[in-house]
């Protein structure tokens, strides 16, 4: 069996591919930072769920997850999905305190949980990070969303340099973005792709990983965004 923790699980992409693992028949551990809340993954009700409390700012919940996950012998998949968005239509409109707490979920979070789970990672495991793909600096054209888009960068930054890091003697770790699609942080927009057409991709992509993609942004397509 397959054991895959999946963070911000109880809704959009992360309860999206919760669901997708759960039908292929792996073991989920599903991050949410409120379980009494979490009703659609509740209604799932199959023993190969397991809703973990889990806020990834919080260091204390980043440790209780990993005790719970060693307490199983270790994962074989971790995809960090957990994030936020603060809009901001130019550069009055940033929030610097709020700016804080984005890059607090976007990108410290999955560094956090990237450093505690590391030695659970099984033989042929995958780290996934969740994210959009970011240019040269160079052609960086957009005024909006300033938080948001600077935790990317430094997201993937960040998976770049985790990945140099284990190249020899750590799992497959790989930035992904998931596509543009219908999930509240793009208001569900008409033209997004419908999570259930979308996520059965996502993870056929994050199954076939290999070598080759190590260190990589992925697009949906499977090929390589140039970052």
């Amino acid at each position: 069996m397959t054991d895959v923790l999946i963070t911000g699980a109880s809704r959009g992409i992360g309860y999206a591919l919760t669901r997708e693992y759960l039908k292929r028949g792996a073991r989920v551990f599903a991050g949410v930072r409120d379980p009494d809340r979490a009703s659609a993954l509740r209604a799932l009700a199959t023993d190969d769920l397991v809703i973990v409390p889990l806020d990834v700012r919080s260091q204390r919940d980043i440790e209780n997850a990993a005790d719970l996950v060693a307490s199983h012998g270790g994962l074989d998949r971790l995809v960090n999905n957990a994030g936020v968005l603060e809009p901001s239509a130019g550069l009055a409109e940033v929030d610097g305190p709020r700016m804080l707490e984005v890059l607090r979920v976007n990108t410290v979070g999955p560094v956090q949980m990237a450093q505690r789970f590391l030695n659970l990672l099984r033989p042929d495991a995958r780290l996934v990070n969740l994210t959009m793909p970011t240019r040269p600096i160079g052609g960086l054209t957009r005024t909006e969303n300033h938080a948001f888009v600077a935790s990317r960068y430094a997201l993937n930054a960040l998976t770049k340099m985790i990945a140099v890091e284990v190249a020899d003697t750590g799992p497959i770790v790989a930035a992904l973005w998931p596509g543009y699609l219908q999930t509240d942080m793009t208001g569900h927009a008409e033209a997004a792709t419908p999570l259930e057409e979308a996520i059965p991709g996502v993870v056929d992509l994050i199954e076939r990983l290999s070598p080759a993609d190590h260190g990589s942004c992925l697009l949906p397509d499977g090929s390589h965004a140039p970052w």
